[in-house]
This record gives C-alpha cells, sequence and structure tokens, in this order.
C-alpha cells in the first residue's frame, strides 16, 4: 500500500491531486487544517490530506503508482475511469478513525463558514459550503462501507441483530460497540440461539441507558424545574403535565412561570392549564424579574419554568436564554432538555450541542406516539451522557407522560413499535 499527503486550498482540490496522483481507486485516511507561510510572508490555511492506494501487480493491470506515466515501451497507459472520483474506500483497521477524522474536519468548516459570514464575501462562504458538502458526502459513504464491512463479520447470529440496530438508525459506531459487548458476553455463555442474543443485546443496551426516575422533590425549599428546548417540541404542553401529576396526584404546592413572552398566545395557553389546575402564574421579562419571581415561590414544593421555543441556530435567541438561566448556581436547579424523538439524528447532535451551552441536566423525549423509529433516543442518551427522565406520548393533560424507563426505551429501539404503559 502507497500513502502520500496532499495539500491543497479545499478538499475538492485535494481530491483532485489524490485523483490524478493515485487514481480513482484511493481512498482518504485522515484530514487536518494547516497554516502555511508563502514565498510572499502571507500565512494560508490550508488541507492537508492523507491518502493511500493499494499496489495492484498482477498482470495486465496497472499499477497505482505507475497509472498515467510514460514508461520507456511507449506512451503513458490511461484507464478508462481516469477521470473518476476516488473510491474512498477506507481500510478496515482504519475505518472508524478515518470517519472521525472527516467529522473533525466538518466541525472545522463549520467554523469557517461562521467566521466568514459577516465579512462579505461570498465566493469564500460558497466554496467553504462546497467543501462541507463535499467531506459530509464522504462521511456518509465511509460509515456505509464501514457499517456494511462490520455486519458481515458478525456472522448469522448477530448480524440480523446489528441490521436491526441500523434499521432503527441507532449510530452505527454505537451500534458496533454493543453488538461487540453483547458477542464477548455470548463466547463465555452456553447461549446461542437467536432470542438468548437478542436478551444479551437488549440487557447490553439497558445497561447503557441512564434514567432518572420523577422529579424528587427537597425535604425543605422549593425545587427549580426549567424546561427547555426548540421550537415545536411541547414544553407548556409538557409543563402543563408535570404541574398536574405533582398538584393533582401528588398534593404538592406547585408554582408555575413562564419566560415565554415572545410566542403569540404562549402565555394565554399556559394561563388557561393555570386556572383549570387552580395553580399560581408569573410572568418574567427579565432576569432579574425571574428571580424575584422565584423568590415569591419561596413556599412552594416545586416550581416549573417554561421557556420559549429557540432555533438552536438563532445565536441571539439561545443567548438570550443563556441569561435567564445559563449562570445558575443553585443546586436545587434542574434544567430539563426537551426533544422530539422524530427528530433527524443530524438534527439532534446539533441541537443537543447548542443546547448544551447552558448546562443541561436531563432530557425529556416528546411525541414518541409520532414516530417510527427510536435509535436517536439511544444515540442522545450516550452521545451527552444525560440521563433521560420523562418522555411523553400524546397531547392529552396530565396523562400522556412517562417516567423514563431503560427497558421501554430498549424496547422502542428494537421493535419499532409504541405501545403505552398501563401504569407509571
Amino acid at each position: 500500500m502507497q500513502v502520500k499527503r496532499y495539500e491543497a486550498e479545499n478538499m475538492s482540490a485535494a481530491l483532485r491531486l489524490i485523483r490524478e496522483d493515485l487514481g480513482p481507486q484511493a481512498f482518504v485516511l485522515s484530514t487536518r487544517r494547516i497554516q502555511k507561510t508563502d514565498a510572499s510572508g502571507r500565512v494560508r490555511s490550508l488541507i492537508e490530506v492523507s491518502a493511500a492506494a493499494d499496489v495492484v501487480d498482477i498482470s495486465g493491470r496497472i499499477d497505482s503508482r505507475t497509472r498515467g506515466r510514460t514508461d520507456a515501451k511507449g506512451p503513458a497507459r490511461t484507464n478508462a475511469r481516469t477521470n473518476a472520483r476516488p473510491r474512498l474506500a477506507i481500510p478496515t483497521q482504519d475505518k472508524s478513525e478515518s470517519i472521525a477524522s472527516l467529522k473533525r474536519q466538518i466541525e472545522q468548516l463549520r467554523i469557517d463558514i461562521s467566521s466568514h459570514r459577516g465579512d462579505g464575501d461570498s465566493q469564500i462562504l460558497e466554496e467553504l459550503r462546497d467543501e462541507l458538502a463535499e467531506v459530509r458526502d464522504l462521511v456518509e459513504r465511509a460509515t456505509d462501507r464501514w457499517a456494511d464491512s462490520t455486519t458481515k463479520s458478525y456472522g448469522p447470529l448477530l448480524s440480523p441483530l446489528f441490521s436491526r440496530l441500523q434499521r432503527s438508525d441507532v449510530d452505527s459506531r454505537l451500534a458496533a460497540n454493543v453488538i461487540g459487548i453483547t458477542s464477548k458476553e455470548l463466547a463465555n455463555s452456553p447461549l446461542s440461539n437467536e432470542k438468548d442474543a437478542l436478551k444479551v443485546l437488549m440487557d447490553v443496551m439497558k445497561r447503557q441507558i441512564k434514567t432518572t426516575g420523577p422529579i424528587e422533590l427537597l425535604s425543605s425549599g422549593p425545587k427549580l424545574v426549567i424546561l427547555v428546548g426548540p421550537t415545536g417540541v411541547g414544553k407548556t404542553t409538557t409543563l402543563a403535565k408535570l404541574a398536574a401529576q405533582y398538584s393533582m396526584s401528588k398534593g404538592k404546592r406547585v408554582g408555575l412561570l413562564t419566560i415565554d413572552t415572545f410566542r403569540i398566545g404562549a402565555v394565554q395557553q399556559l394561563a388557561t392549564y393555570a386556572n383549570i389546575l387552580e395553580l399560581p402564574l408569573k410572568v418574567s421579562n427579565t432576569p432579574e424579574q425571574m428571580q424575584k419571581h422565584v423568590r415569591e415561590y419561596d413556599d412552594m414544593d416545586l416550581i416549573l419554568i417554561d421557556t420559549g421555543g429557540r432555533s438552536h441556530k438563532d445565536k441571539d435567541k439561545m443567548a438570550e436564554l443563556l441569561s435567564f438561566i445559563g449562570q445558575r448556581h443553585d443546586m436545587y436547579c434542574e434544567v430539563h432538555l426537551l426533544l422530539s424523538a422524530a427528530t433527524k439524528n443530524r438534527d439532534l447532535v446539533e441541537i443537543t450541542r447548542e443546547f448544551g451551552k447552558i448546562a443541561i441536566d436531563n432530557l425529556v423525549f416528546t411525541k414518541l406516539d409520532e414516530c417510527n423509529s427510536f435509535g436517536g433516543m439511544f444515540n442522545e442518551s450516550l452521545w451527552t451522557q444525560k440521563p433521560i427522565s420523562y418522555v411523553t406520548v400524546g397531547q392529552s393533560v396530565p396523562d400522556d407522560i412517562e417516567v423514563a424507563s431503560a427497558g421501554q426505551i430498549v424496547e422502542l429501539v428494537l421493535t419499532g413499535k409504541f405501545r403505552r404503559r398501563t401504569g407509571n
């Protein structure tokens, strides 16, 4: 195998160099951004790509080191695929490392795009966006190839389970990890059929998911719970369900507070719930007001705070939310991030990254009744290492909310079928 490094202005240019030098069978090993000073003293940002190609030595085939070059016997030999894109097939031992390297390149490109948004140079922005799309495509192709080869290596007992996890949108790396653990546990036991393998896999997955149980109140003073999340995940309805459970079913003193004054009808919606449940409601327009209202609720057992839906891409709105709750130091305060179970994996990653800036304590997954695959719940539980507190399963207040269970989540992932629990 021949391994070489290439430097270029962007990924597209680097791939052209790789294709011309190593041919279309070349594959990318790693990528990174580097800074270099040119002859004029100007510092330039370049991309460095390590690539490789297998040297083919079979009679009648072209060695990748001599492809396109002239030899002593005649003109340069050509290949019908000379102008094709390199096939970015990643060698087995380096697959996960190469995928991780490409994903780091995506993150760096996002930073580069953000840094150029305000400078008015649309050409640079367009080039960066093209490069980002290129690298994303490489990641998807590399992950698919890695998953295909991984599936074949597990044998007839575990390969179907790995495929089932993939169909449920479980991240390929996480799927490979739990299947690997399952394989080791099966090797040390007399169990050998598909039913036994499924049971072991479920146990492995359950051990990896953290849950909190219901909100625990304090022995003295109010417990403060803040619900945050993107627009449309059901924060206000979820707050009403919790308020009803703790005030009606548990007989606790509950105070409601909202900082969602931007959305039309938001305060009125919560006020309607407050009137039905006969609970006090306060509206805070500033962080100072919020602190004042929290102090006024000092005789409550539980204070539930509703926040406005914010796009994780809206930097101003995220900064505003951070000004309200990001600098808290109270041990009695919990922040629950609400996520729709129907959200795509890529969007879930971005949402949890942005909302993570305000120190999330727990995850709540909503709209399980609208979802057909549940792998995203497993993915985010492991990626964030945050426990799941509740799941919501419909619009009915107060019934359609359940305390999260690791067993329930694993069953959802592996069966793809939502079933309401009869009790909480």
